[in-house]
């Protein structure tokens, strides 16, 4: 497969030109290829129905502030007949779990207020 049938692949799941793929295609296309790999690595399993690795990788991309991936997979989603509403509750979800994490984060610090008393 050549660098332009890869690029071509993938705007036609995204539905738009990947514009990062493309950059990335100019400075080094073997980036690209193995980015390919490993993604057709990840969401190769058997195990998780391929909508759910979707709604995964919409929620991690928010967890972790990557608007560009967060977008990019919620467009694919899209694209693939996933609704609004279930991705909506997949970022709820992942809110609810992101804010948590700031309580248990700070696990230690609320036993050194409670030793203090």
């Amino acid at each position: 497969m050549t660098i332009e049938e890869l690029l071509e692949k993938m705007s036609g799941e995204l539905g738009q030109k990947p514009e990062t793929m493309e950059l990335l295609s100019k400075i080094d296309e073997k980036t690209v290829f193995e980015h390919a790999a490993n993604k057709n690595f990840a969401m190769g399993g058997e195990l998780i129905p391929p909508k759910y690795k979707l709604l995964i990788s919409i929620a991690v991309g928010a967890a972790m502030g990557s608007e560009k991936c967060t977008e990019t997979y919620t467009q694919i989603a899209l694209n693939k007949g996933i609704t609004k509403e279930e991705i909506l509750e997949a970022l709820l979800v992942t809110r609810f779990i992101k804010a948590t994490s700031v309580y248990s984060a700070a696990t230690p610090a609320l036993k050194k207020m409670l030793e203090t008393d």
